[in-house]
């Protein structure tokens, strides 16, 4: 009886305490810490808002003055990076290829030109990994082929791409994404991003199908077009899409007789084996210099080691590539250069959790007092969903770049809030405009943005902010990003300056800044 009276005294108690607890306590991780007291509650405030809330987020602002921690948040948790990613890939192309690296594509010959112009052999392209080849810079690989005395190819014209493997798509990219130009295939032998681009117009009366025209080529892919013209002012429903596995673009939607051009721009759609892609746009190049080829066209040999250089183009240096990489978040550059890395230390490259490229990097992350782990990287660009490092582990990263003689090319490469790459609309109109050079980083549930701000009285900060498991839309992510950026842009060590601060931070913190981050 003392027993059953002791039970239900202590069921009625635990019931009362379920009533009055609430349904979603504090947890220690949604609290900040750090050297400014003022500071990390404006920046508490600016990360308690509903859309954020069910989600985690990792953050570590430093300065790089004194190494004093102004402010973090869970900096030793492991998030995905999405962009963020391209980081470590930077730095570690930075490092061990050096800012004055450049890719070398080479056209070579495996036999004698007759005094007739007649080359008694193969023409092969040999790919080195430029993720930036362009059709123009095909166009004059052929022009130097044409002023080499070859007339006529009585072989094969074919493409080496053997420096990487044929694993062309990241570890875990979704295969939905795969006709989009952000998962384009990664090879040693890359042109025109792997891209063609697909300029659909109208007819010329609502019903009748829809025209495209296919550049660089439109030999590479065929077409089902079942798209038609739609009557004026209606709205526009096409889409461009691929087979999976196959060159064959699909077409369907409408878009209507009056779309507007710059409404109506270029599609840009992923094709299947970049190498044979390049080595078909050479072919064309060849012909328009009157040069016949009487063997096939064909990807995927590599070239006999008794060739003969007959062309060869030159890739703009590192420095370069890194712009052209983290302005705009580019996911095939960022891939060319991991495996790139790999095939300068051990001749392939190779990608993935244990390609060589991966491992390369690991060991001078390592090098740099990295915490190994929590870093762990399954791709160059930070599309793929294994991707993880900590906060901590990125302010690291940048505070050792920070400190090499190179590091205004590292720096320059960054996004500028409110002038280019994808920072060019945020934070525009604040003391943040200008001023702070960071990355960005989207994929599904996934926002962050790590780099470098300048304080009020011109201390350079530090900083790593990881969202992840966020359902709410990425705007609400970005806008507390830049609501922290722009209250680290005000900051002044003057503790009235920062209470004034704190007290003004709720409204921006709230306000979406209704723009898409790339990814």
């Amino acid at each position: 009886m003392i027993y059953t009276h002791r039970l239900r005294i202590t069921m009625v108690l635990l019931l009362f305490a379920l009533l009055i607890t609430p349904i979603r306590s504090a947890r220690a991780e949604d609290f900040g810490s750090g050297s400014d007291t003022n500071l990390v509650r404006a920046i508490d405030k600016i990360l308690d808002v509903p859309g954020l809330q069910p989600g985690f987020q990792g953050i570590l602002i430093q300065s790089l003055s004194d190494n004093a921690v102004l402010y973090e948040r869970n900096a030793d948790h492991i998030f995905m990076p999405a962009s963020n990613n391209k980081l470590l890939t930077s730095g570690a192309a930075l490092a061990l290829l050096g800012k004055d690296f450049t890719y070398h594509t080479r056209i070579y010959r495996t036999g004698p030109i007759t005094p007739d112009g007649t080359l008694r052999g193969d023409l092969v392209i040999q790919g080195a990994g430029d993720p930036i080849l362009t059709p123009d810079d095909m166009k004059d690989l052929a022009w130097q082929v044409s002023k080499a005395g070859i007339r006529y190819i009585a072989g094969d014209v074919y493409a080496d791409d053997s420096l990487f493997d044929r694993e062309w798509l990241g570890d875990v990219w979704a295969w939905d994404d795969e006709p989009y130009y952000y998962s384009a295939q990664i090879s040693a032998l890359n042109v025109n991003e792997n891209v063609v681009r697909v300029q659909v117009t109208p007819g010329h009366k609502a019903g009748d199908p829809l025209s495209f025209t296919i550049e660089p080529t439109d030999r590479y892919t065929q077409v089902l077009n079942t798209g038609v013209t739609g009557p004026a002012k209606s709205k526009s429903t096409l889409i461009v899409d691929r087979v999976r596995g196959r060159n064959i673009l699909v077409i369907t939607g409408s878009l209507p007789l009056d779309v507007a051009a710059k409404d109506n721009g270029p599609v840009p759609v992923t094709i299947e084996n970049p190498a044979l892609f390049s080595v078909t746009l050479l072919a064309e190049d060849l012909r328009s210099y009157d040069i016949a080829i009487t063997g096939h066209v064909r990807g995927g040999t590599a070239i006999p080691k008794n060739a003969t250089l007959v062309a060869e183009h030159v890739s703009p240096p590192l420095s370069v590539i890194l712009r052209r990489l983290n302005k705009p978040s580019d996911n095939l550059i960022a891939e060319c250069l991991m495996k790139t890395i790999g095939a300068v230390k051990t001749g392939k490259g190779t990608g993935g959790l244990d390609g060589t490229g991966e491992q390369t990097a690991r060991d001078w992350y390592k090098r740099v007092g990295l915490d190994m782990a929590c870093v762990q990287q399954a791709d160059g660009s930070g599309l793929s969903r294994e991707n993880f490092v900590s906060p901590r582990n990125l302010v690291r990263l940048l505070t050792y770049l920070h400190n090499r003689p190179d590091f205004d090319v590292f720096y320059q490469s960054l996004p500028i809030a409110g002038a280019d790459g994808t920072l060019r609309y945020r934070l525009k109109g604040t003391h943040a405009a200008y001023n702070c050079h960071a990355k960005t980083g989207y994929i599904s549930t996934v926002s962050s943005m790590s780099g470098y701000v300048f304080t009020r009285e011109g201390q350079m900060l530090v900083f790593s902010m990881l969202m992840n498991n966020h359902v709410a839309r990425n705007s609400i992510c970005t806008a507390a990003q830049d609501a922290i950026v722009k209250l680290l842009a005000d900051y002044t060590d003057k503790q009235e300056h920062q209470q004034a601060a704190a007290s003004n931070v709720d409204a921006a913190s709230r306000a979406p800044t209704g723009k898409k981050e790339a990814r």
